[in-house]
């Protein structure tokens, strides 16, 4: 009989297009959360099942050429594995039965959160100076304040070190209550970032020691901010030139004259040639986005021709002669 095909991604919570950091993030927060020795006894059965499907899935997913075979045989791909349990990613332990050994499970918090918890289990010290961990938020801003750069206040959760257990994890004999053994709490911290003049949506900034906490007197961790720029109802960015809409009236495409157009500094009046057609562009220089090495970049207004919606006599006249001296071209 076939075994069931397992979905490896629906186990971790992630896309089928999930990055390789993505995918680690998934297991180190699963992992936390149904680690059995984190559990009452009666539910530790379950959460030890439920450990394993995570394991196996990790240790599927991580690996290039056994996620590529997966992705490609769907149903079939464990025809191609041999048989007997799927291996356990590095570091973690057997839960399978037995006593536990509680040495390999503090070098499997350690390979997932980057901390030394033997203290916890009678084992070696600390092992010096540890630098906090990396931080990676993401931040959305208006293209006004793209414009503007300069210091922008966020508020965005970060790692501590846990006040209860002074981040080993152990309370005691036993686990911490406050932060489940982990040793790191999240709290929110609000910084002050100075946007840079040229953003790009997608850029990754960097900011020295507003990351995590460090541990035996390291450095603090990193933030990198990833910044989304958000939508705008009048303007469409391209790297760092603008383009919006400018509507011109039957009458000034035809005889040539002056249209408004939206810019991110305020409205401004161009000039629209005589016989100008809808869909041409008009560039108005550095009204765009910042640019790598100084200056802006530019705005294109696209022409969209527009009519009053209300027409009096006098208009309804005029384009009811228009319309006359059009047949006779």
């Amino acid at each position: 009989m076939a075994n069931q095909f397992k979905d490896y991604y629906a186990t971790l919570g992630v896309a089928k297009t999930a990055t390789p950091d993505e995918l680690k993030k998934a297991y180190r927060k699963l992992a936390r959360e149904h680690h059995p020795d984190l559990h009452p006894e009666k539910h530790k059965a379950s959460a030890s099942e439920k450990f394993k499907e995570i394991n196996e899935a990790y240790e599927v997913l991580s690996d290039p050429a056994k996620r590529s075979k997966y992705d490609q045989l769907g149903p079939d791909w464990e025809r191609e594995r041999p048989a007997g349990p799927a291996p356990r990613p590095q570091g973690a332990p057997d839960f399978g039965g037995g006593a536990r050994d509680f040495s390999g499970f503090s070098d499997f918090f350690e390979g997932l959160y980057g901390e030394d918890l033997s203290r916890g289990f009678g084992g070696a010290s600390a092992r010096g100076p540890r630098k906090g961990q990396d931080v990676e938020a993401e931040i959305s801003i208006s293209l006004e304040d793209a414009v503007k750069g300069g210091e922008k206040r966020l508020t965005l959760n970060v790692p501590e070190l846990c006040p209860v257990c002074g981040g080993s994890g152990r309370k005691g004999r036993g686990f911490c209550p406050n932060c489940g053994g982990v040793g790191e709490i999240e709290v929110q911290k609000t910084i002050t970032a100075r946007l840079p003049q040229a953003v790009r949506d997608g850029m990754r900034l960097r900011l020295r020691g507003q990351g995590g906490a460090p541990r035996g007197g390291g450095e603090p961790g990193d933030l990198y901010l990833r910044i989304r720029l958000l939508p705008h109802p009048s303007f469409k960015v391209a790297g760092s030139d603008l383009e919006t809409t400018v509507t011109v009236m039957p009458w000034i495409a035809a005889l040539g004259g002056e249209a408004s157009v939206s810019t991110l500094d305020g409205p401004i009046r161009i000039k629209i040639p005589a016989g100008t057609h809808a869909g041409r562009a008009f560039r108005v220089a550095g009204k765009g986005l910042g640019k790598d090495g100084g200056g802006r970049g530019d705005l294109h207004a696209v022409v969209r021709i527009d009519i009053p919606e209300k027409v009096g006599p006098k208009l309804e006249k005029l384009f009811t002669d228009m319309r006359e001296a059009g047949h006779e071209l």
